[in-house]
């Protein structure tokens, strides 16, 4: 089979990429046989759904496409884009283990190995294996020339035939908890193994951030919607939000702000389905929460225990707890410089996402002093899931990594 990807040049190669993005943006794809399959696969339907597919392949601008590819050079021939690429180009394979439902988990993984000018084999999520597939079969329509570095593992995790590839592939892309992270890096040695196991995003609001009339309104609103996008699936979603206590607007009421967005958004991206066990841990989140914010002073919304959507607003002199998802948000107030190792225990080395409201030289200085709680990706509230094309996910740059290999 020929070597496509040695064959082409940069400007081809992004163009083949960027094609691929806008054919995923059509709104006619996936056909509607597909776009069921894909509801019943990911749990979202109509708007959600479109708008989960949409953001996997918004990134992937012309302009982003053509960065990737200049990256994705090797170091020895990066400085000169008229350089052909090495002989190795296209010879090398990237294996992707997909995990969760996140449409742009794939999109990534594929966008990225073949900008640097790595076959892609990817495996699936076993919980949601369609995107995958679907994916490949757009790359084969809109960018024939590259359908051939792009492949599906069809394979179960169990299957024994999946940890001989681990240990034998060039690089290893991996998704999924720490333990699976864990195994695979064992099973790899010293070659290039890029995941990063549990990882969660949080919100950080400084007084400042509500100075400005309505500010606390529209706050609400952007956590809301970065919440509401994958049902809190994903590292990027936000589980907690830290407040800086304000005479002006009290945590209890920018806890109900919060609520009322959650609910209002639910009509425009309504949530998926709970699994039975999930919905049963979430329920005793909710009830936990109850319990303790009768003894402590804190809130839970709504009042009568029903939910998701639920906010929960944790008393002042207590810690954010694991979040159970699905769109159960807590509110954690605090005085003074925020004191990360308190009020996040279980996040240490495991923040991938800050989204900050209010004086971002607060944020240095608070993640100075907290080193283990320096996130991958900051921006604003509303901006967590829509990352840009490369970004550091897990602390890995994947194009760059794989054209240093």
């Amino acid at each position: 089979m020929m070597n496509y990807l040695g064959a082409l040049d940069d400007d081809t190669l992004a163009s083949a990429l960027s094609a691929t993005a806008t054919a995923g943006l059509d709104a006619d794809w996936p056909n509607p046989t597909d776009r069921a399959r894909l509801t019943s696969s990911t749990g979202w339907s109509g708007a959600h759904l479109v708008v989960a597919v949409r953001r996997a392949f918004l990134p992937f601008t012309p302009a982003a496409c053509r960065r990737l590819v200049a990256l994705g050079r090797t170091t020895a021939n990066r400085e000169d884009p008229k350089m052909r690429p090495t002989a190795h180009s296209g010879d090398r394979r990237l294996l992707a283990i997909l995990a969760g439902r996140v449409p742009a988990v794939a999109t990534s993984a594929v966008f990225n190995g073949l900008a640097a000018r790595h076959k892609v084999l990817l495996k699936p999520s076993s919980a949601e294996p369609v995107f995958a597939r679907l994916l490949c079969s757009l790359v084969e329509r809109a960018a024939p020339q590259l359908a051939a570095s792009l492949s599906l593992m069809n394979i179960p995790s169990s299957d024994p035939r999946l940890d001989l590839m681990v240990s034998q592939e060039d690089a290893v892309l991996a998704y999924g908890s720490d333990a699976t992270i864990a195994s695979i890096r064992h099973n790899r040695a010293e070659r290039l193994t890029m995941g990063g196991g549990h990882r969660e995003s949080v919100v950080l609001c400084f007084r400042d951030a509500f100075d400005p009339p309505g500010a606390a309104r529209r706050i609400a609103r952007a956590v809301a919607r970065d919440t509401a996008i994958y049902d809190q699936d994903g590292c990027l979603s936000p589980q907690v939000i830290l407040i800086e206590e304000n005479s002006a607007l009290p945590s209890a009421a920018f806890a109900s702000l919060l609520h009322e967005e959650l609910l209002a958004i639910a009509g425009r991206l309504p949530p998926g389905p709970i699994p039975l066990l999930s919905a049963a841990s979430v329920r005793m989140f909710i009830e936990e929460s109850r319990l303790l914010a009768m003894s402590t002073g804190g809130l839970v919304l709504p009042t009568d225990g029903r939910g998701p959507p639920a906010v929960v607003l944790v008393a002042a002199t207590l810690p954010a707890r694991p979040s159970p998802g699905f769109r159960v948000l807590q509110v954690v107030p605090f005085s003074g410089e925020p004191d990360l190792s308190f009020l996040l225990p279980h996040l240490a080395n495991r923040l991938q996402g800050i989204a900050i409201a209010g004086d971002r030289q607060r944020l240095a200085a608070t993640l100075a002093r907290h080193p283990a709680y320096r996130p991958y990706r900051t921006c604003a509230p509303g901006r967590l899931q829509s990352p840009p094309a490369g970004w550091p996910e897990n602390g890995f740059v994947v194009v760059r990594e794989l054209s240093q290999l």
